[in-house]
This record gives structure tokens, C-alpha cells and sequence, in this order.
């Protein structure tokens, strides 16, 4: 309840969707390390980076290297506050309130930076204020992964690349070494479609966020909060089709593998 099934989010206009989430968290990514030095859309080499400062008695860096995955997490538990908490509870998840936080941030960001209120990027001087500028940045990316990882039981993960490489070279190995049902190898290619979409996205929004930050510096910013706020409008589109569907709950509905079967045998007419 209240969340997608996998022939649901497999779909070619989800598909579409999560790559579109990949291109902003890219976007976002490239920013971060280009405004403060730091990324912020993945925490996978924090760890390693922080045993690094830490073994050379660094400890400022290590605090600052410390601080965004821990507002990564932030990101994710305010999430979780309105939506798998929620769901736990019977009650209805906010993806979509959750979702329109990211463009209002990210445009107040843009409109603090255009009046001279944030850090001068045009210097290569990582300042206190860029630096809680990358903490921000951090978790509105934990909240974008973690609300779509809700959204579709955690198979949908749009803010790194790591456990979706992973996930891609294993069903990669499934499809072509395993024993499957049509339908299920159906399922795996989609999936693995999306990932590879989401991937070339993330890239390719990296790419176009170095092109475009270094130029237009905080301005930058509103590609990636005019697409947020495109994605809260699918989400709240997806929350109410999700809605209609447990409307209708009540009645029977044929597993997904029958149907599946059932149009691929169909007589043509």
C-alpha cells in the first residue's frame, strides 16, 4: 500500500522520471564540487576520506567530511518522518510535500546567491558558508533517494551509482546465465534499462553542471530546481493515481505474471 509495484515503476514514463532524477542528482553532485570542494550527492568514500584526515591529525577536515553524510542521513530521516514512518502507521505518505521542499530550497539558494548573500564562488576559497552550503546540498539529496527508494520498495535509488552498478552487473549475470520465466527476464531487462538510464544521466547532468556552473555560478542552480519542481508535479500525479488504485483494491485483479501471460498468448484479433 501506498507504494509502486515493479511493473508499475518499470515503466517507460518512470523510467524517464528516474532518469531525470539522476540528471538533477549529477547536476547537484558537480555543484557541490564545484562550489565547495566537496561532493554531496553520495557518501560511499566519506568513510575512507575521514580515516584519512583522521590518520593524519587533521581534525577540522575530518569534522567537515564527517558532517555530510551525516546530513545525508539528515535528509533521509526527514523523510522517512512523512513517508515510511507513515506508511508503518497505515497512514498516508507526503511524498509529494516532501518532494516540494527540493525546488523551494534550491530556488532560495539561487535568489540568496544572485543578491550577494552566499559565498563569492568566483574565488577558490572554500568559506564556512559554502561549506554549510554542501551539508544543504547533501541533504536534499538524501531526501530525493531516500523518498524514491520508499516509493518503490528500494529498488529505485537515484543520487549515486555505486549499489545500482552492483545491481546492474548482477542481473546483467541473471539474464544471461540464469533460468527465468518470460516475464521475469521481461522485469530484468526493464530494470536494467533503467539503471543504465539513470547512470547516463547522472553523467550527463555532471557534465553540463561543470559547463554551466562556472559561468553563471549560483544561477546555475535553477536547471536543477526548475526539474525538482517538474518532479513534484509527477509525484503528486503518482500519490493520486496511487490513491485511486487502493480505492479500487477491493476488487480482483489478476496477478501481474497472468497478465502478462495472457497478452503474450492472446489470439490476434
Amino acid at each position: 500500500m501506498y507504494r509502486l509495484e515493479r511493473e508499475d515503476f518499470l515503466r517507460s514514463r518512470y523510467i524517464v522520471l528516474w532518469a531525470l532524477l539522476g540528471f538533477q542528482a549529477g547536476f547537484i553532485n558537480s555543484f557541490g564540487f564545484f562550489a565547495c570542494g566537496r561532493f554531496v550527492s553520495h557518501v560511499t568514500g566519506m568513510g575512507t576520506q575521514v580515516g584519512l584526515a583522521l590518520g593524519e591529525r587533521n581534525w577540522l577536515l575530518s569534522l567537515e567530511l564527517m558532517l555530510i553524510p551525516i546530513f545525508f542521513i539528515l535528509g533521509s530521516f526527514l523523510n522517512g518522518v512523512f513517508t515510511s514512518a507513515k506508511i508503518d502507521k497505515n497512514l498516508k505518505p507526503n511524498y509529494d510535500r516532501i518532494m516540494l521542499i527540493m525546488p523551494i530550497v534550491l530556488f532560495l539558494i539561487v535568489l540568496l546567491g544572485a543578491k550577494g548573500l552566499l559565498s563569492d564562488l568566483s574565488t577558490s576559497t572554500v568559506s564556512q558558508g559554502s561549506l554549510f552550503l554542501a551539508f544543504l546540498l547533501s541533504a536534499l539529496c538524501g531526501l530525493q533517494n531516500a523518498c524514491f527508494a520508499t516509493l518503490t520498495k528500494g529498488q529505485i535509488r537515484t543520487t549515486h551509482l555505486t549499489g545500482m552498478s552492483t545491481d546492474f552487473g548482477t542481473d546483467l549475470a541473471r539474464s544471461f546465465f540464469g533460468r527465468l520465466s518470460p516475464f521475469e527476464a521481461k522485469m530484468l531487462r526493464r530494470i536494467n534499462f533503467s539503471r543504465f538510464a539513470t547512470f547516463v544521466s547522472f553523467a550527463f547532468g555532471a557534465v553540463i553542471s561543470v559547463s554551466v556552473s562556472s559561468h553563471y555560478f549560483y544561477l546555475a542552480l535553477a536547471i536543477p530546481a526548475i526539474f525538482s519542481l517538474a518532479v513534484y508535479f509527477a509525484v503528486s500525479k503518482i500519490t493520486r493515481q496511487i490513491d485511486m488504485k487502493g480505492q479500487r483494491s477491493g476488487s480482483a485483479v489478476p496477478k501481474s505474471e497472468l497478465r502478462f501471460a495472457l497478452e503474450n498468448n492472446a489470439p490476434d484479433s
